[in-house]
């Protein structure tokens, strides 16, 4: 009876000890910039912008240096990360939605969010959407349980002491959405840095300590404002809590607050005690407008030389809204229409930033860390793009991963970088439809 009673404990603690050991899914938490370039941050080399809290996210876990977006504008490289499918399979191309579009991306189309919440996770995101405005689009039918956010970029309606030079009746207010109702029209940016902070933090001390979550924070960072009708473009082209009193914020001051939200987001982590529970991504879903100049970011180390060498010198791309003052331009003056004001645009050659196929738009930033699994300190190589979130993802959490995703699972690079266990050299990263005026839907 005594050697059946050992027996019997030996295999019960054997037992629970496969259990401990056993990993658990983790909660998840993408933090998804707006048009920021490779190097905009610290970590990755940016001149001036200081981000310790998105650069703790390196030192304690993996530095992606060849982190690929799977398109070259916001729309689709949104819909790339969210489905891990390429935007032109599900029609969002050419351009991205506007305040006047019809559609967004198709119910039928299965988000991460839904994917997880199949899992039994509580599903948020905070910030910019941008994937279709209209009832049947928004985040809440998309597997969201919750949202917080504005609808386009940043440039997608006016904010008060900046109309858009487009709105020309004083109509296309940005809105804040809570959820499927506007809550506020125009968004106050002076607040929106910190009710995007307290939303976020708040969803996750909600569900802690109840089930897994999924945080999408896609910051509105730093994508600019648009041409406004009154005042210096440059002056008051980005946004940010004010400084100082002061009217107008750099590109710096943006990049900042991006990363001082995402400090009270790690920051909540550790107080409750579960940082070590918790797989946070960073990156961006495309590169700089290069046209915007000092209001946008920088391209890096990834200058284009070949188009510049070979494109006509007296070509000019403009900043939003304005357009070339002459065909032959060799000042790059651009002039917004209808008015006298002017200022100056680059050559067409050096515009290889959002909106082109050329590496300072399409190779990102990106850092993800999960304490206990992804080795502290280190860094790959390996060629990833951002339709492998999913598949990643997905693997991570146990769940199988459907036959149509275009991504891969490099889970296996995630948490030992180096090996190489996947090849992923031979593939398609990046597939458009260039030269087609229609897609297998309506224009957006």
């Amino acid at each position: 009876r005594m050697k059946a009673l050992i027996c019997i404990c030996v295999i019960t603690l054997s037992c629970l000890f496969h259990v401990s050991s056993e990993r658990v899914p983790p909660n998840i938490v993408l933090l998804l910039a707006d048009n920021l370039g490779y190097n905009d941050i610290s970590i990755f080399g940016a001149p001036s912008s200081q981000t310790p809290h998105i650069d703790r996210l390196g030192l304690e876990g993996l530095k992606l240096n060849n982190w690929n977006s799977a398109a070259h504008l916001c729309s689709a490289s949104r819909a790339a990360i969210l489905t891990g499918r390429y935007p032109a399979k599900m029609g969002i191309f050419p351009r991205v939605f506007r305040v006047d579009a019809e559609y967004g991306l198709l119910p039928k189309e299965i988000t991460l969010a839904e994917y997880l919440r199949d899992k039994n996770y509580s599903t948020s995101i905070v910030g910019k959407w941008h994937l279709g405005h209209r009832p049947e689009y928004l985040p809440t039918n998309q597997g969201f349980d919750e949202w917080t956010g504005i609808p386009y970029h940043m440039s997608g309606g006016s904010v008060d002491g900046h109309e858009c030079f487009a709105d020309t009746n004083r109509s296309m207010w940005l809105p804040l959405y809570e959820n499927e109702k506007i809550v506020e029209q125009p968004v106050n940016l002076e607040t929106l840095a910190k009710r995007y902070a307290d939303r976020a933090t708040s969803f996750i001390e909600r569900n802690a300590k109840k089930k897994p979550f999924f945080l999408f924070m896609s910051f509105s960072h730093v994508h600019q404002l648009c041409a406004p009708k009154f005042g210096e473009e440059q002056a008051s082209c980005q946004w940010s809590k004010r400084k100082n009193g002061s009217d107008t914020s750099t590109f710096v001051d943006a990049v900042e607050e991006m990363d001082w939200i995402a400090g009270q987001i790690l920051q909540k982590l550790d107080n409750l005690k579960i940082t070590n529970e918790t797989l946070v991504l960073f990156t961006s879903d495309n590169g700089p407008w290069v046209a915007e100049q000092e209001c946008s970011g920088s391209k890096g180390a990834f200058e284009g030389r070949w188009l510049y060498d070979n494109t006509d010198r007296a070509c000019t791309a403009c900043p939003s809204d304005y357009l070339p003052i002459s065909p032959s331009n060799e000042e790059h003056i651009c002039i917004l229409p209808g008015t006298n004001r002017k200022l100056k645009g680059v050559p067409c050659g050096a515009d290889t930033g959002l909106g082109s196929v050329w590496e300072a738009n399409l190779r990102m930033p990106a850092l993800v860390r999960w304490p206990g699994q992804i080795q502290g300190g280190t860094e790959s190589m390996a060629i990833m793009s951002s339709l492998d979130v999913v598949p990643t993802i997905l693997s991570i959490v146990k769940q199988d991963i459907p036959d149509n995703l275009d991504g891969m699972d490099l889970s296996s690079i995630w948490l030992d970088p180096s090996r190489y266990a996947v090849n992923t050299k031979d593939r398609v990263l990046f597939f458009w439809r260039d030269g087609f005026k229609s897609g297998p839907l309506p224009s957006p």
